[in-house]
């Protein structure tokens, strides 16, 4: 009777482990509350049934499962590595058997149907779409190519707009950083709009808040000014004569307040000043003209009274 026991006994083991070589499943331990640590697991893969919070992972859900490959008790098998699935995506983590917590979690991207890869969002609208800030490294720019977004429908050529940053850097000088709109095409680089804390357009190294070097074609431009030329009416100003007018011109070549050929050739104006000046000296001539239309009606009238005695004279004459 015991060799029975023992013969049946000896088959129920060996079933047990031909179905123990012949495995399809990982067992799903229920650890749902215990922030495991790194060293909770070795030799093996583990996987376990947890609270989201416990575990402090991002995503959706109240529950998720991690998967723990555990492949030495201490560091010489380098770090052990932890995945978890929960309904916000796939996240990652890893740590060296002896070290007192996890890494931080990272998450892995992941393509929906689409071929839509989203970060920090689970419905993403395009290939990339990103709900968060987007920061590009780029530890080589010294030499002021920095980070480059290329749009191009060339296929695998880079040919079209891009976006490009730079750092300027020279020793014992502050870097200079920017963000450049180029055109490439065949080998060259056409820059289009740039900003460096000044904003050029068609100019790379623009000195004031906006440099074009073209064309500004607006339906209307306004200028803050920080004073007009009425002063010109008031009781107290010194209307200069048209002698001290023609003296001017003749010396300099131009009007008083006015900057000459050379100085606008080389300077440029500055459109509100500019604009003030010349109002200035149509005001100034607003003055001349009532002068001499004052002048011009004293004539007149003058004339008229001249002619009134010369037609009395004669009348006296030929009555004699």
């Amino acid at each position: 009777m015991k060799i029975k026991i023992f013969s049946v006994f000896l088959i129920f083991l060996s079933i047990n482990n031909i179905d123990a070589q012949t495995a399809t499943s990982l067992s799903i331990n229920d650890t749902r509350a215990i922030n495991d640590l790194p060293n909770f697991t070795f030799y093996n893969i583990r996987a376990d049934f947890k609270e989201r919070s416990v575990i402090n992972v991002p995503g959706e859900g109240y529950w998720s499962t991690n998967l723990t490959v555990g492949q030495w008790h201490d560091n010489t098998g380098d770090k052990n590595h932890q995945l978890n699935f929960n309904n916000g995506g796939i996240f990652y983590r890893n740590a060296f058997a002896t070290d007192g917590q996890w890494g931080g979690w990272k998450q892995l991207l992941m393509a929906d149907g689409n071929g839509n890869v989203g970060i920090g969002n689970t419905n993403p609208l395009a290939k990339l779409d990103i709900s968060g800030n987007l920061i590009l490294r780029n530890y080589d720019n010294l030499d002021g190519k920095g980070n480059i977004i290329t749009f191009t429908s060339y296929g695998s050529d880079l040919q079209g707009p891009q976006i490009r940053s730079y750092l300027s850097y020279a020793a014992g000088v502050n870097s200079k950083m920017g963000l450049v709109l180029s055109s490439y095409s065949k080998g060259y680089m056409n820059e289009l709009f740039l900003i460096d804390g000044n904003v050029g357009i068609g100019k790379a190294n623009p000195t004031n808040k906006l440099d074009v070097n073209g064309t500004i074609h607006s339906k209307e431009v306004k200028v803050d000014l920080l004073g007009w030329s009425d002063f010109v009416f008031k009781k107290e100003y010194n209307l200069p004569t048209l002698a001290e007018v023609e003296k001017h011109i003749n010396e300099k070549g131009h009007l008083e307040n006015i900057p000459n050929e050379e100085e606008v050739l080389k300077n440029g104006i500055n459109l509100g000043e500019m604009n003030a000046k010349l109002l200035q000296k149509i005001e100034e001539l607003t003055l001349y003209m009532i002068d001499q239309n004052k002048n011009i009606q004293s004539l007149i009238e003058e004339n008229k009274k001249q002619n009134e005695e010369i037609i009395a004279l004669k009348k006296n004459t030929l009555s004699k």
